[in-house]
């Protein structure tokens, strides 16, 4: 399973970054190679037993979200730091937007492995994970940067030339467009699909560890070519210091909600959007390894038996997830 999903995984990415990088494609374009691990999950999830009961409601999924994903891609193009208005349209975020539409309408999917698959991330069971995944990142970077203001630690404040409010909106379609065209591409496969098959022979801290391994390597072809880890230096800051890190953080939310996936797709989308967006200080960005420390040892991650029972009492759910996939 494990084998099957990464082949499947880096073979639908790659086959679209490597040529599109090496042919300067623009980033609408390299943006469907994004989707290799959600597409890969779906294909592996698949169980063969259908239930035709709940195509209506699909339907009517894939149109709304196809609809406001195309409208962000319309409005806030990949590539682009800025809003796009008046609109020049793009014929290539018609079919990019039927990506994210076709996995989050899956959670109506007529294929009942699939369906388990991807049901959480627009029908968790409740919402107390998911807020606290949401939440999470812009407390990490404000009260520290309010602390940093105090004792005068310089701050990072970004900016906009036409206020806060426009700086607000901006965020609002970064968030759309991590969340849309990242996250909801990524977190099916590597949180779905690969953590609940690892933590099945080990701890999460080294499911965590091993999982980084694929993942980070995923993203090579976008970093040998001027992506954003594009140097040595910011290879390590990124795709190892902070990636093992985000990689710990989103096992402990993974398994603490019951292995649910809008949780971890939120704060996948929260990691990429809103250290743009708020202020934060440099110097405080060390606390990241003290939050990390704090969620290793509080749940004792090193511990194979956690997954088994999780202080939420979602183990059964949880060993279900892993199950269906």
């Amino acid at each position: 399973m494990i084998r099957k999903y990464l082949l499947l995984a880096f073979a639908l990415t790659w086959i679209v970054w490597i040529p599109g990088t090496r042919l300067h494609a623009n980033e609408v374009i390299l943006t469907f190679g994004s989707a290799g691990p959600a597409l890969a999950a779906a294909w592996v999830a698949r169980t063969g037993v259908r239930e035709n009961r709940q195509a209506a409601r699909r339907v009517i999924a894939f149109g709304v979200i196809w609809l406001a994903a195309w409208t962000v891609l319309e409005v806030f193009p990949p590539g682009t730091p800025t809003l796009q208005w008046p609109i020049h349209w793009n014929p290539w975020t018609v079919p990019l937007a039927i990506l994210p539409a076709w996995v989050l309408s899956s959670a109506w999917s007529h294929d009942t492995g699939v369906r388990s698959l991807l049901r959480t991330i627009l029908i968790p069971p409740n919402w107390r994970w998911p807020i606290i995944a949401f939440l999470a990142i812009p407390a990490y970077l404000l009260i520290p940067a309010a602390f940093a203001r105090v004792i005068g630690l310089p701050l990072v404040t970004p900016e906009h030339p036409n206020g806060y409010a426009s700086l607000a909106v901006l965020g609002l379609f970064f968030y759309a467009r991590a969340f849309l065209f990242t996250a909801v591409f990524e977190e099916p496969g590597w949180r779905g699909v690969l953590l609940p098959q690892l933590q099945r022979k080990y701890s999460p801290l080294v499911a965590s560890l091993i999982l980084w391994f694929p993942w980070m390597l995923w993203h090579a072809p976008l970093d040998l070519t001027g992506g954003m880890a594009h140097s040595i230096l910011m290879w390590l800051e990124i795709r190892v210091g902070a990636l093992i890190a985000q990689a710990i953080l989103m096992t402990w939310i993974y398994n603490r909600s019951g292995g649910n996936l809008l949780p971890v797709v939120l704060f996948h989308a929260a990691m990429n959007t809103f250290p743009l967006v708020l202020p934060w200080s440099p110097p405080m960005i060390g606390l990241l390894l003290v939050w990390v420390t704090w969620v290793v040892i509080a749940d004792r991650m090193w511990r194979g038996d956690k997954i088994a029972n999780p202080s939420d009492g979602a183990g059964k759910q949880l060993a279900t997830s892993g199950s269906a996939v």
